[in-house]
């Protein structure tokens, strides 16, 4: 009933994954539920270029036709992922027939896959007409527009989940069209790599449900020449040269706009329930009134928000987040940080703390998710003006101790050329000033004197009972002459842990 493979679909490869592969499993397994089909390349996680134009150089070797007998042998299918990797054009008509041959279907997840549905008059099409679907991630449709985001609110008003990934297209106007027509539904968001959607943009498309979100991840790329008021005064029906866009001078698209004007119209005023709740008390939606400046209204909150994750590059600051109008969510309790690029022949950064002590405006914040992983730097010395991985540790974590934090997943930076992801002495310093700290998970190698900063006072770190060590790269040999942390010393540290007092 279960199908999970890791999959090769560039055709430049042996023993690719083609239509032939695709049709023994709809032959040969019937009854299948849920199937996961990866390529290989999306298992690194590896972030893509937001200006790059979508298509890649190669197409899969996968036809309309072999997608649709595809489909239409699994007729129990409830989740599917196909994450191609390689171009499947036209993809619009095997959509329709899954969502007619698979109508238990919940949750999609499509990847490099074009032509999605075709935004032509107020006729629902492609995936649209997946009416049952409660998931769906997007990830590299190159010509998904503003009108597709309005098709698929439409068609697919089931949403709970909602991803899109790498569509150069889209912009805030459509997505925040979107929020407005799954307002009643739509609970968890995450938008990454749109070369259009900064941080402020996504976070201003969401302002419709922002009373009602859950979890939601952003790329915290900081906007230099956003205009909210201008997106705030945007209407559907208003911007002709939108509607007209889909299909040039065609008087259908134009009277479905006037039309759906009415029922979509300025600011989401009726939303999908009749409900208005996000809108500021006073009416204004232009950031004139009851705002702080940057066109959000200082009246609202995420108040359902509970659950944030963040990309951002290295050397950019964390101390922006409010600023874009992610300040109040009361309810927040875990954020997941990840920071990625190169540190090399970067010079220091202007400010000492990356800004985690921003988030110390959130009350309820425990548990947070440090990803600097594919952050490369050097380990031993840098070159002059540049700082080591040491130094950048203590710019990442500075600010950590004033949280009330009681899990941390650290992912230490890395140096790839040496083959070394390991806590170094500012962070461990750090770490240990997080008094409220029970759980410590290190995805990395640590020093063992470096470890027992954690344990040594017995003022601090009272808490403290569940630490890790996660070696998940490639350790140093057993052999190796230092004094990372091997079996002796991981023992003499859980001794130390254990002889404190824990009072629960």
């Amino acid at each position: 009933q279960q199908l999970f493979v890791a999959c090769i679909f560039d055709p430049r490869y042996i023993g690719i994954v083609g239509e032939e592969a695709l049709l023994a499993i709809s032959t040969n397994c019937p009854d299948l539920r849920v199937v996961h089909l990866i390529d290989t390349s999306s298992l690194a996680n590896a972030r893509g270029d937001p200006n790059d134009g979508g298509f890649t150089s190669e197409d899969a070797q996968i036809g309309r036709a072999a997608l649709i007998d595809f489909f239409s042998g699994l007729p129990l299918l409830e989740e599917l992922v196909l994450d191609v990797c390689k171009n499947v054009r036209d993809s619009g008509l095997a959509l329709e027939v899954l969502a007619s041959k698979c109508p238990r279907l919940r949750a999609l997840k499509l990847g490099q896959f074009h032509g999605l549905c075709s935004a032509v008059g107020s006729q629902l099409d492609g995936i649209a007409l997946c009416h049952g679907l409660e998931s769906l991630s997007i990830k590299n449709s190159a010509d998904l527009t503003d009108m597709g985001l309005i098709e698929i609110a439409r068609g697919c008003c089931k949403l709970a989940k909602f991803e899109v990934y790498g569509c150069k297209k889209i912009t805030v106007k459509g997505l925040r069209t979107l929020a407005c027509l799954l307002r009643k539904t739509l609970v968890d968001v995450s938008i990454s790599c749109c070369k259009n959607l900064d941080a402020a943009s996504s976070v201003c498309a969401l302002e419709p449900i922002r009373d009602r979100i859950q979890r939601l991840h952003i790329d915290c790329v900081w906007p230099r020449d956003f205009d909210l008021n201008q997106v705030n005064d945007y209407d559907v029906g208003d911007d002709e040269s939108v509607v007209m866009s889909r299909n040039g001078n065609d008087d259908m698209d134009l009277e479905w706009s006037d039309e759906y004007e009415h029922r979509i119209s300025k600011k989401c005023k009726y939303g999908s329930d009749g409900d208005c709740s996000y809108m500021p008390t006073n009416g204004y939606a232009n950031g004139n009134s009851h705002g702080n400046g940057n066109g959000f209204w200082s009246d609202e909150t995420w108040e359902r928000l509970q659950y944030l994750s963040l990309w951002i590059e290295v050397g950019e600051l964390l101390t922006s987040l409010p600023e874009v109008g992610l300040d109040e969510c009361p309810n927040l309790e875990e954020i997941q940080i990840r920071v990625e690029g190169d540190c090399r022949g970067r010079h220091k950064p202007t400010q000492r703390e990356f800004g985690l002590s921003c988030l110390s405006r959130f009350p309820r914040l425990s548990k947070m998710k440090l990803d600097c992983g594919d952050t490369v730097g050097f380990a031993l010395t840098a070159p002059p003006g540049q700082m080591d991985l040491s130094l950048w540790e203590r710019f990442f974590l500075s600010g950590i101790g004033e949280l009330s934090l009681s899990e941390v997943d650290y992912w230490p930076p890395q140096d790839r050329d040496v083959n070394q992801r390991s806590l170094w002495l500012p962070a461990a310093g750090l770490l240990a000033e997080c008094i409220t700290l029970r759980k410590l998970f290190i995805h990395g190698t640590a020093h063992e004197h470096f470890m027992m900063f954690l344990v040594r006072n017995p003022n601090l770190n009272l808490s403290l009972r569940d630490v890790q060590l996660r070696e998940d790269y490639y350790p140093a040999p057993e052999n190796e002459m230092s004094t990372e942390m091997r079996v002796d010393s991981c023992c003499r540290f859980e001794d130390a842990l254990n002889r404190r007092t824990i009072l629960d």
